[in-house]
């Protein structure tokens, strides 16, 4: 074999090599890779994240997080009119709409660093998603507030789970999920079912609940 010969069938294997491997290296210093060539695996995506079923979970969550503040503000709204006037739940759920918008701030910022994008029409189940009356009286809203938080942690866990099970494991994404949504979502479950049942309590069965509805704002404007 010439030498001319011979170099040709090792450019032929490093070319075969490179084209093979489906890294940023290859696309950047490839043998056979065009000058001014995309680079397209050059991103910060990695693990689980580089297939699209974990990022199309993870910015459906973070939409979640967006309908759930909104739905809280407008609570809130309800809460603060000069009719309600109920003061310690107004603050009560606008708290958790700042915290939900907050979340899904940070849940966006959490996709762009592992390399994704933002797709704000991303939902799970958006076809079940029900109509819901935010004119309600108090201690229905409380039981309301507590079903949407208890959906966004099974949201949390859901995800949690994906991301462990796979064959991908993905230990950063587990790690952040529990750090930033986990265990806040289950002290937040906590209080809210701990309100709930002692505003139910103190209802009890009166005929007129005026006085113990009042009381139980005053404690919420203390309290918060």
């Amino acid at each position: 074999m010439s030498i001319k010969l011979f170099a040709i069938c090792v450019t032929t294997i490093l070319c075969v090599g490179y084209v093979a491997g489906d890294y940023c290296y290859n696309d950047v210093v490839g043998a056979c890779s065009p000058v001014g060539g995309e680079v397209q695996n050059c991103n910060s995506r990695y693990g689980a994240f580089k297939g699209d079923e974990l990022l199309v979970n993870v910015q459906g969550y973070a939409n979640t997080h967006i309908l759930r503040s909104f739905q809280f503000l407008l609570m809130s709204s309800h809460f603060g009119n000069f009719e309600k006037n109920r003061g310690g739940f107004e603050k009560l759920y606008r708290q958790l709409s700042d915290n939900t918008w907050e979340q899904a701030i940070d849940l966006v910022k959490f996709i762009g660093k592992r390399g994704g994008h933002m797709n704000f029409r991303a939902r799970k189940d958006e076809k079940n998603e029900k109509q819901i009356d935010f004119e309600m009286y108090e201690l229905g809203s409380m039981a309301r507030a507590l079903d949407m938080q208890k959906g966004l942690a099974e949201e949390a866990h859901f995800i949690h789970a994906e991301v462990t099970r796979r064959k991908e494991h993905d230990p950063e994404v587990a790690s952040y999920l529990e750090n930033n949504f986990v265990h806040q979502h289950s002290e937040i479950i906590r209080k809210l079912a701990g309100h709930t049942n002692d505003l139910k309590k103190l209802i009890g069965n009166q005929p007129d609940p005026s006085l113990s509805l009042y009381l139980f704002d005053e404690y919420l404007q203390k309290s918060l």
